[in-house]
């Protein structure tokens, strides 16, 4: 059955001016939040953030997420910290849906995402609402994917805290080209939203899950335009997977043409002078190789 709607990705859109502003200067504009933080979070990829950058993304305001890669243990010790770290929906059920573990998880807070790909999943919402009955406010968790506007009603009935939104739009991801599924990211923020909207009608907005628009960010216009048409947050992958202190491996082309892969170390002593990159010799620090290009690994989720 095909339904005869115009859905609108963030190429459609655009933002207008209001008719007249009494802000002078962009610096007048703060985009942190209460806790010093961007309305950013990472991606949970493998090519983005790992062990060694997570502190480098927070030192910069952005919430890091530390992906399902990471080993188990070190997982669990970051979401007990209160920092953001993915689980498996295997992985969240024996941790915190099990009524054995209360008395030893309960005394932390916790920041759990269930990094799956289909967030439409019934057993997703009824493990949710067990944690929350298990756990209360001392666990915030993040859910999703999910690629219909109406599926927040159930998202928010389930007591989760946050909801990544969009399937298939990532830069790196398949999902839409191999299964078909997707829905435009502009109206799938915006539509969201007026339901979001509609629910705070009846309870405080800031007890309604918050909005994370995932997928698709391909500059700071996007971000921008994601925030304008009704997201909390905004959630980048393949922008800074791309950058130098991702954990993605980092490979060069030099002079001679070869290409060259970099130790995580080496790519602390990269540089560059306008569009000329250097790196300082690995065995001769004080002389430099002058490289053509710098490439980066990027990986995305297809289900």
């Amino acid at each position: 059955m095909l339904i005869e709607k115009t859905l609108y990705g963030y190429n459609d859109v655009t933002i207008i001016p209001s008719i007249i502003s009494e802000i002078e200067h962009r610096k007048e504009c703060n985009t942190l939040d209460e806790n010093g933080f961007l309305p950013i979070f990472t991606a949970p990829m493998s090519s983005v953030v790992n062990e060694d950058n997570f502190d480098i993304f927070e030192k910069n305001h952005i919430n890091a997420i530390l992906p399902r890669n990471i080993k188990f243990e070190r997982r669990l010790s970051t979401a007990l910290k209160n920092k953001w770290a993915a689980f498996s929906l295997t992985e969240f059920e024996e941790l915190f849906c099990n009524e054995n573990n209360v008395e030893v998880y309960i005394k932390h807070q916790k920041k759990v995402l269930i990094d799956i790909a289909n967030g439409h999943m019934k057993k997703l919402y009824d493990l949710v609402k067990k944690a929350k009955s298990l756990y209360g406010e001392t666990i915030m968790i993040m859910i999703g994917n999910i690629a219909n506007p109406q599926t927040y009603m159930e998202v928010a009935e389930s007591g989760a805290d946050y909801v990544r939104c969009s399937i298939g739009s990532g830069s790196c991801c398949i999902t839409s080209s191999n299964l078909g599924i997707h829905y435009g990211i502009a109206s799938l923020i915006n539509e969201i939203f007026k339901i979001k909207l509609s629910l705070a009608e009846h309870q405080p907005i800031e007890t309604l899950p918050k909005i994370i628009a995932d997928g698709g960010i391909r500059n700071y216009s996007d971000i921008i335009k994601a925030l304008a048409l009704g997201a909390d947050y905004v959630m980048v992958g393949g922008l800074f997977a791309s950058l130098i202190e991702s954990a993605g491996k980092t490979f060069i082309e030099d002079k001679n043409g070869d290409i060259i892969e970099l130790y995580p170390l080496e790519c602390h002593n990269i540089t560059h002078e306008g569009n000329v990159f250097f790196i300082k010799e690995k065995y001769n620090p004080s002389s430099v190789r002058i490289m053509d290009n710098v490439f980066k690994t990027c990986y995305g989720m297809a289900s």
